[in-house]
């Protein structure tokens, strides 16, 4: 005969009653946890990182990261500060707000990093599968007209620099050395201020360009 386990509640859970929760919710009241409801000024980044900082939350662990090789874990402060010098660093490289920055680079703290500096900065960022080989990357690349690029030492060959133009920068995110002209070691662009900045955007401005497989036609 078959039992049934029933968890005991956590008094600290967010959710305590799923069904009393879905007739009641209301986005109008989802909007006002928001600080923009109340400031105006709007980016993902500060309501994701910057905000827990600023209420007492920064020594609390924001990303916890483990493959088998390494396992390290960042409080909301780090990320604030780790962040900001890669968006300080971009900007140095002359990336604005609404200026195109690729990812094409396996899951790893280097990637959220770079994922929360380039919206820290007003920037959209462009996720890459990275099964993608040569041709599918140009013409994401070339489509979206992106000034910037972070990828690994494994993946940077199928990236046709001299075949795209307006990429200016390619982002090494492990390597110890360059090969080309345009790149960029990770760590030298990580030597950047980790002076606080943050880019306020509005609703409706771009955050993330994320292509669709192209299977059907172009993507």
């Amino acid at each position: 005969m078959a039992t049934e386990q029933i968890m005991v509640l956590d008094e600290r859970a967010n959710l305590k009653n799923y069904e009393e929760a879905l007739q009641t919710m209301d986005w109008r009241n989802v909007e006002q946890q928001f600080t923009w409801s109340e400031t105006g000024k709007v980016n993902i980044v500060y309501e994701a990182i910057d905000r827990h900082v600023v209420e007492g939350r920064g020594e609390r662990v924001a990303l916890h990261y483990t493959d088998g090789s390494r396992e390290e874990s960042y409080t909301f402060k780090e990320m604030m500060q780790l962040s900001s010098s890669f968006a300080n660093g971009l900007r140095s490289l002359g990336v604005q707000k609404g200026d195109r920055v690729f990812l094409f680079m396996p899951r790893s703290p280097e990637l959220y990093i770079a994922l929360i500096g380039i919206l820290r900065l007003g920037a959209i960022a462009g996720p890459l599968f990275e099964a993608f080989m040569e041709e599918a990357v140009k013409d994401r690349l070339e489509d979206s007209g992106a000034k910037v690029v972070v990828t690994t030492s494994a993946l940077v060959s199928r990236i046709r620099s001299r075949e795209l133009p307006q990429l200016q920068h390619v982002i090494l995110a492990d390597a110890v050395e360059k090969t080309e002209a345009n790149q960029i070691l990770y760590r030298e662009l990580m030597a950047a201020s980790d002076a606080y900045t943050i880019e306020w955007v509005d609703r409706e401005d771009g955050m993330i360009l994320n292509y669709t497989s192209g299977s059907t036609g172009k993507p």
